[in-house]
Formats: C-alpha cells, sequence, structure tokens
C-alpha cells in the first residue's frame, strides 16, 4: 500500500465574497491525493452554500489553477463577512473604524471593502489608503484605529520675521541622557559672526481653506497687521529692509524688538538663572560665578565679585576682581594674563602672567610667564607653582612649615612631562616589585613539589609580564636624560620673597633644588649662576627688574 503526505496532497478552499461562492482549488504534488468533488460538496454543505451542478464542481478541480474561480450566488453569505463601522469625529476632522472579523467561511476584508464602507458613512476625502492596508495586513480587528484626517484651514499672514538665532534664550533645556533636566547647560549666549544672515522678512502668506473628511470646506482668516525688522547696535539692513545681517561678531540677541550683536556679553551672574556660557567673543560677570558652573571665552572674562568651585577658560586674559575659592575644584585656564585678589584651593593654568594681589592658597598655579604678588600680604602657602619665569612674594610658606614647593625658570610643559615620566617610572617599578613578589612565591611552591599545570602557567605568566614592566622601565628611563638637557633655567628665572621664606619651602630650577632653612630665609632672591643656585638679600630700594612680554587688553573696567 503506498502512503501519501498530507503535504503533498491536493487542496482547496471555499469562501463567500461579494454575494458569491468562490473555490480554489490548488494540485497535488506527485502522488498525492487528489481534491474529490464529494469533498467540496461535504464543505458546501456545511457552510450553507446553494448547490450546483457536480460537473461545475469537477471543471474547476480540473483546471486547479490556484485562483477564486466563481461556483454560485450566495446571499445568505453575506453573514459571514466581516463586519466594518464608521465613526465620524465631532468635528468632521477625523473618521475611524473597527473592523470585526469574518467568520468561517467568508473571505477577509479588503482595501476597497473599508473604502467603500467610508464613502457609504460619507467620508469622502483625506482617506489613508496605506494606513487601512496597515491595518488589514496586521489584521487590527475590534480596535478602532484613525484612517481619514482633514485638513485644517491655513490662516493668512502678513510679513513675518524669521529669526536664524535663538530668540528664546535657556529654553528648550538640554537633557540628560536619563531625562532629568541639566538647568546648567541653558543657551544664554549665542555666537555669530560678521556677514552673518540673522533674520529677514518672509512674503505675505494667503489663507488657504480647510476641508473636513465629508468634503465641507473651513474658511480660513486673513491676517492684517506685518511685521518689519529693526536693526541694533553692530547689525546692518539689506535687499531694501527685508535682511539684517552682523555687521561684527559677538553675541546676537533680541532686545525689546530691536536685533543687536555684542561683542562683550554682559551678565549679572553665572548660575542656574543663566546657566554654563560659552562665547566667542568677551565676557563681563558683574557679580560672581556660583559653584558648577563653566564660562568659556575666546576673549577675555572679568569677574566682579567670588569665583567658587567653578571653571574658567579663556582665550584672552581673565580679570577676577576678589578672586576664586575653589574648595579644591576650581579650575581656571588662562591664555593671557590671570589678575585675581587670591587664589585658594584650585587649578590653574596660565600662558601668560598671574598677578595676584593677596595670597595663593592650597591651590595648583602653573605659569608660562611670572607669578607676581604685590598686595600687603603677598603670601604662597602650601600650594604647588611651576613658573616659567619669575616668581615674586613677600611671604613664601608659613610659620606652620606648610609643605610649599616653587619650580621656576623652565618650559612648564616640558617639567610637566619630567614629572609625568618620574612618577610613571616609579609607578611602573611598584608594579615590577609586586609582580616579582608573586613569582618568588609561585617558585618556592614549585619547589617544595607543586608542579601543576596551572602553577607553571602562572609562573610562565609572570616571568612575561616581568620582561615586559622591565623593558618599559627601561624605555622611560631613557628618556630621562634627554628631558634633563632640555631642562634649561631662563636667565629671567629668580624667586624674589621680600619678606621671609619659611621652612618646608623647597624651590628647583631644573635639576637644582633649594630647601629653605630650619629657620628659614628672610628677604631672599634665589637665581641660577654657573650651575648653582645663588642666594642674595632683598633691598626695596635696589629691587630687580621683571620684563613682561606684552599683555593683551584685558576687558575695560566700567567702573
Amino acid at each position: 500500500m503506498t502512503h501519501t503526505s498530507k503535504e503533498t496532497d491536493g487542496k482547496f478552499d471555499l469562501f463567500y465574497r461579494g454575494g458569491w461562492a468562490y473555490l480554489v482549488v490548488h494540485p497535488p504534488l506527485p502522488h498525492g491525493r487528489p481534491v474529490y468533488p464529494e469533498d467540496v460538496e461535504n464543505r458546501m454543505r456545511l457552510l450553507g452554500v446553494p448547490p450546483v451542478r457536480t460537473k461545475v464542481i469537477r471543471r474547476i478541480i480540473d483546471a486547479a489553477q490556484g485562483t477564486p474561480e466563481s461556483l454560485v450566488e450566495w446571499p445568505a453569505g453575506r453573514a459571514l463577512e466581516a463586519t466594518i463601522n464608521v465613526r465620524i469625529s465631532e468635528d468632521a476632522m477625523s473618521a475611524s473604524v473597527v473592523v470585526q472579523p469574518p467568520k468561517r467561511g467568508a473571505a477577509p476584508p479588503e482595501v476597497s471593502d473599508v473604502i467603500e464602507a467610508l464613502n457609504h458613512s460619507g467620508v469622502l476625502h483625506g482617506i489613508d489608503r496605506d494606513r487601512v492596508q496597515r491595518l488589514l495586513s496586521k489584521r487590527e480587528y475590534d480596535v478602532e484605529r484613525i484612517v481619514a484626517t482633514g485638513r485644517a484651514p491655513v490662516s493668512g499672514a502678513g510679513r513675518r520675521v524669521t529669526y536664524h538665532f535663538n530668540v528664546n534664550r535657556g529654553k528648550p533645556y538640554l537633557e540628560m541622557d536619563f531625562g532629568r533636566i541639566n538647568l546648567k547647560e541653558l543657551n544664554f549666549i549665542e555666537n555669530c559672526h560678521q556677514g552673518e544672515l540673522l533674520a529677514e522678512l518672509e512674503p505675505p502668506v494667503g489663507p488657504v481653506a480647510g476641508e473636513t473628511v465629508t468634503g465641507q470646506s473651513i474658511p480660513a482668516e486673513a491676517e492684517v497687521s506685518s511685521a518689519q525688522l529693526r536693526a541694533g547696535a553692530n547689525t546692518r539692513l539689506a535687499d531694501g529692509g527685508r535682511a539684517l545681517y552682523a555687521a561684527s561678531d559677538g553675541n546676537v540677541r533680541l532686545a525689546n524688538g530691536v536685533i543687536l550683536v555684542e561683542p562683550v556679553v554682559t551678565v549679572r551672574n553665572v548660575s542656574y538663572e543663566t546657566g554654563n556660557i560659552y562665547f566667542e567673543g568677551s565676557v563681563v560677570i558683574e557679580e560672581s560665578v556660583a559653584d558648577g558652573f563653566v564660562v568659556e571665552a575666546d576673549g577675555d572674562i572679568q569677574v566682579g565679585k567670588g569665583v567658587g568651585k567653578a571653571t574658567l577658560r579663556a582665550g584672552g586674559n581673565i580679570l577676577l576682581k576678589t578672586g576664586i575659592s575653589g574648595n579644591g575644584e576650581g579650575n581656571i585656564d588662562c591664555g593671557g594674563d590671570l589678575f585675581a585678589k587670591y587664589i585658594e584651593s584650585s587649578t590653574v593654568t596660565c600662558r601668560g602672567n598671574v598677578i595676584v594681589e593677596e595670597a595663593i592658597m592650597q591651590s595648583r598655579v602653573t605659569a608660562f610667564g611670572h607669578i607676581v604678588l604685590n598686595g600687603r600680604r603677598s603670601e604662597i602657602i602650601a600650594s604647588d607653582l611651576i613658573v616659567g619665569g619669575a616668581l615674586w612674594c613677600k611671604k613664601l610658606g608659613n610659620v606652620n612649615e606648610a609643605p610649599t614647593h616653587v619650580a621656576a625658570g623652565v618650559e612648564p610643559n616640558l617639567l610637566i612631562t619630567f614629572r609625568a615620566t618620574v612618577t610613571n617610572i616609579l609607578e611602573k617599578q611598584e608594579e615590577w616589585n609586586k609582580v616579582d613578589q608573586q613569582l618568588e612565591q609561585i617558585e618556592r611552591a614549585i619547589a617544595d613539589g607543586r608542579t601543576e599545570a596551572r602553577v607553571l602557567t602562572a609562573k610562565r605568566q609572570l616571568q612575561v609580564n616581568l620582561e615586559q614592566l622591565e623593558a618599559e622601565i627601561s624605555r622611560l628611563q631613557a628618556r630621562i636624560p634627554a628631558l634633563k638637557d632640555r631642562m634649561e633655567v631662563s636667565g629671567q628665572s629668580m624667586v624674589v620673597a621680600e619678606a621671609m621664606i619659611f621652612k618646608g619651602v623647597v624651590i628647583t630650577f631644573g635639576t637644582l633644588e633649594y630647601h629653605a632653612p630650619d629657620a628659614g630665609a628672610r628677604k631672599t632672591i634665589l637665581r641660577v649662576k654657573d650651575g648653582q643656585v645663588i642666594e642674595s638679600g632683598f633691598n626695596y630700594y635696589n629691587r630687580p627688574k621683571l620684563t613682561f612680554n606684552q599683555p593683551r587688553s584685558a576687558v575695560h573696567d566700567p567702573e
């Protein structure tokens, strides 16, 4: 007996569509069972399809084309087809459908069925055939879906101004990845360049009527009023008053309907009210910079009052009328000269000169030029200073012998590289010592008879690590002589303490070191001569002179 698989047998489908019963027959594969007329007739009786002659069914079976063939009219089959309910919104600006699935024996609904139902309900415009197709292909039955939308009217408008800059500073807020609002990142400053288009007048727009899904027209309103461009400082009108351009670089903003460009931005405080400031010109802060905020300017920065745990970065000069109390987190990066009343618990990098009135305390200060303190106190306490030129103060260190270190006369980047190399060598040496101790422990274990594979593997790996560390240490040590040879002390380099250098102060000129004696050193000038640190007395009336490079102009003080 030959057995056949249902997968190779012929198949047929019988369904209702549009008042007729349709028959689809698929032929069998080789050795498969064909479709017999009685199979179709049994299904017709089960569904209640009117009978037809057997030879009609046989003809469709013999053709077996796999396409629907009309079999017989079947009016009663309408009860099996899908139901499509249409709902039109109260304002007639949208229409939705709910498709209820067909019963067994009816074909699934088609796009044309839904559109026919919509048209029959009065929906004539705004039908989205793609939405209907998605609804049917995903078989989203028994759920309401909008498939038609009206067209809203477009009001007419007179001439309007299109701004090419943000006129609502501070909004929208820049959000962090996890959704919380970062209030410090408000868009307070917006830079523009000379010749940049800032705003233009748009031509009038005529009204455009809208239309509901049922085809009803919605009239649009016309607007009579018309705007105009108003040019402020550092801007110019062109094209018959229809375009406005920047006449200089600076900060562009809208003030009482007037567009202006400010080459210097002035704010009262930098806080949550303004957010961080990033500006291509200069920035004047009349009062203070709050903790945690950043001010960056390509030009100068001037602050009228205090700076806390903040960051200031300027391409030009920085002027702090009071100073900075950074609590370990203050940071200043200055491309020109830095002027401050005091620097406390902060990190400062200045590519010009650092001029401080009263004190530098618990800070790390790097100056490519000179560091000069010239006020009543003029003291440096518990700080680490790198100065490419000279250091001048009254008191260096204090009676409590707070460790204070000054490196003078060497190009700062070179000294920083030298220090980093020495630190790296020490770290690698410490790592080498740990690996060597681990290797000794492994070797003792092997000597005691521990010869498992994992122990031997560990030994080989530790030996490889030692060799790599030795090579790295050798490479770093080879750099030291060349770095030392390059650390020539500047001829302008000196350290001047008009009053006292206290015990605990260490001063280096390249590779030369000076340690303050136990009793300190009064009224002292330190210089390098013939490869030695030379100490001499300070005489106010015969004091040495410092040569300053031509400074960049500071921000004009409005006071």
